[in-house]
């Protein structure tokens, strides 16, 4: 399963992208807009552990383009490793459990983020090649 190394790594990989804050908090971001970041425990509703009765503390934001963009995600990978909470659903992000995410889920959900947060010249460059 992915690790923060691996979110790091992978994040800081795509083209723009660099650490920076969102929510008060440190977020990967591509030219002011957060694709990433790791969630504190909070004790929203679907965001604390049935068994334990605590909230999880391994949960990462991912901010998607759009809600589309919301949606293909959690059509397209396992609704126990990424899925949303009443507290978004007014947002286009979704939540990932990182000790629970491949690697390569991982990838592909941070590059859907960066596709459709990054600037339109920057997915064009990326494209290009």
């Amino acid at each position: 399963m992915a690790t923060d190394a691996d979110l790091e790594r992978i994040a800081l990989a795509l083209p723009g992208v660099e650490l920076g804050t969102f929510w008060g908090g440190p977020a990967y971001v591509v030219e002011g807009k957060a694709i990433a970041n790791r969630r504190p425990p909070r004790r929203d509703m679907g965001a604390v552990d049935p068994q334990t009765d605590e909230p999880y503390d391994d949960l990462l934001t991912v901010h998607l383009g759009g809600r589309e963009a919301k949606a293909e995600a959690l059509a397209t990978f396992d609704p126990d490793v990424v899925f949303t909470i009443p507290h978004f659903d007014r947002s286009t992000a979704v939540l990932a459990h990182l000790d629970r995410i491949t690697v390569a889920d991982l990838e592909d959900l941070l590059d859907m983020a960066w596709t459709g947060r990054a600037p339109k010249r920057l997915v064009a460059e990326r494209d290009a090649f």
